[in-house]
């Protein structure tokens, strides 16, 4: 996903002999659009087929999953700050919006991780809120830290460890693939010169997982798979995922959002230029504290806070994470704002004025931008500011009234 990287013994040569201990190694690729696009190979000391028993398994709130029966048209606050769940970070993991492309999701684990799970369905991207911990899958060790993105490949078996075993994230789901977008990659795969992060900003798996009685116990080994809106559990005699080896550019990542590089004009420029990742039908945004627009001649002022708009073709998705948010009111850390195309959306009153003559801003925020209606599951319609589209008019009608 970012560039080249091996671990562990690999032959010289792809689909060839490979022994150690005089065992032959079992390789297996682990490939992207069919044979078409970027692999990893991975050496196996036991056939990853080597299971004994399938069976069905449901997390309600997580899969199966489906939307709200109906849902009006109008701009929407879903505060994941009251969303309480007890379990490890699969079975606390609950999805509030989806849609044919995306899923988003919120998992606040509060117990030891005793899943081993793979998505089969497409990359995963782990924003982590509030602390660090370590991912653990078949490509090895990755430590992440507080406010690092987390992307996981497609078909990944792993677990995630928060720190003390109780953390909050922002799950992203996607139903293809996340990645750097193309424009900031050059036509060797580089990333630009001028793309608003670089190679060095990435930190991948440098350690590989090895089994360790105390930590993954006895067997049979539980495998979790998502695919087609539905749980089987694969279970394994033998620990699966140690490997003697791999390589290719198909594994996880960690990125911190402070290391996102923003842009800033002499005027508005819009959220666009905030894009950090993308997938197919979506792209995933970074809003980090930055210089604001300086426009200042002739007593024309540049206005820092976001104008009004109508993204006719997009919804958007905000998810609050610290700082000072300049266009609203009433919205804490880890709210979720939707504001669904078809309806205009921009600041709260109050706040567009109130910009001027600020240099900087200190906000630091998620967003996602999506070209199909995303929809409330029933997890987000019971943690729902109802009042929240209303919240433009009631507030300019105080103002109005506080001024006479």
């Amino acid at each position: 996903m970012i560039h080249y990287h091996h671990l562990g013994s690999v032959p010289p040569k792809h689909h060839v002999t490979h022994y150690e201990n005089g065992k032959l190694l079992m390789e297996q690729c682990m490939t992207r659009v069919g044979f078409d696009s970027t692999y990893s190979i991975l050496y196996y000391r036991i056939p990853p087929t080597d299971e004994f028993a399938v069976r069905a398994m449901e997390l309600p709130g997580f899969c199966p999953i489906s939307p709200m029966d109906r849902q009006l048209l109008h701009r929407r606050h879903i505060k994941t700050q009251n969303l309480k769940v007890d379990g490890d970070f699969l079975t606390a993991r609950r999805t509030v919006l989806m849609n044919a492309d995306i899923r988003v999701g919120i998992s606040k684990p509060n117990q030891p991780a005793k899943h081993w799970f793979s998505n089969g369905e497409g990359d995963e991207c782990w924003f982590a809120y509030d602390g660090g911990g370590t991912l653990e899958s078949v490509y090895g060790i990755l430590p992440f830290k507080k406010h690092d993105y987390v992307i996981v490949p497609k078909g990944t078996p792993y677990r995630l460890h928060p720190d003390g075993n109780r953390g909050t994230f922002l799950v992203f789901e996607s139903d293809s693939y996340i990645d750097v977008p193309r424009q900031f990659r050059n036509e060797s795969g580089q990333i630009t010169m001028d793309a608003p992060f670089c190679h060095r900003d990435f930190r991948i798996p440098t350690e590989m997982l090895r089994y360790d009685r105390a930590k993954h116990g006895e067997p049979p080994y539980p495998l979790v798979v998502k695919h087609a809106n539905q749980l089987s559990v694969h279970e394994f005699k033998h620990f699966p995922w140690e490997l003697a080896g791999w390589d290719g550019v198909v594994y996880p990542v960690a990125f911190n959002i402070h290391d996102y590089q923003p842009r800033t004009g002499t005027v508005h420029l819009p959220p666009t230029t905030h894009i950090t990742f993308a997938g197919r039908g979506f792209v995933i945004c970074s809003f980090v504290p930055r210089k604001v627009d300086y426009y200042d001649r002739d007593g024309v002022k540049a206005i820092p806070c976001p104008y009004g708009h109508a993204s006719v073709d997009c919804d958007e998705i905000l998810y609050y994470v610290e700082g000072n948010f300049t266009s609203r009111k009433g919205i804490e850390s880890q709210s979720i704002s939707l504001h669904p195309m078809g309806v205009p959306h921009g600041p709260h009153p109050g706040t567009y004025e109130k910009s001027i003559g600020h240099d900087r801003t200190n906000e630091l925020a998620v967003m996602c931008d999506t070209f199909k209606p995303l929809l409330l599951t029933s997890v987000a319609d019971s943690i729902e500011d109802k009042d929240y589209h209303y919240t433009w008019v009631k507030r300019e009608n105080e103002a109005m009234e506080t001024s006479k």
